[in-house]
């Protein structure tokens, strides 16, 4: 038993340091930490690398879609998208994973702003 522990732990710990956190399902977590994108900023963010870790297995459509809406997400089935966004002031940051014809997931980091502040004069 105390072996089992001790290979646990060292796949956590192994885990860690190649900077992938792990979910409870072994599977690396999806990276929602980054905020501030903006359109012109590519692609390459820790989301979109977190969602292509996370679903790399090939998992069905459905089940990807089941594992985003438990962890926040709101998904549109018939487009093949799911977004989950969080207002931050006038500006929300929006982290949308779709799907591709062949059911490969992608994942973008995209921040969009409702106008300018007024001036205080």
């Amino acid at each position: 038993m105390r072996r089992i522990a001790v290979a646990f732990l060292s796949l956590g710990l192994a885990a860690c340091a190649a900077g992938e956190a792990l979910t409870e399902d072994a599977k690396p977590a999806l990276d929602l930490s980054e905020k501030g994108k903006t359109s012109g900023d590519g692609d390459n963010t820790g989301f979109s690398r977190s969602v292509a870790a996370r679903y790399a297995g090939g998992a069905a459509e459905a089940e990807i879609i089941q594992d985003l809406v438990s962890q926040g997400f709101s998904c549109d089935e018939a487009t093949a998208y799911c977004t989950r966004a969080v207002m931050d002031g006038a500006c929300a940051d929006a982290w949308t994973v779709d799907f591709s014809g062949n059911g490969e997931a992608s994942g973008t980091l995209v921040r969009r702003c409702m106008g300018a502040e007024a001036d205080d004069e």
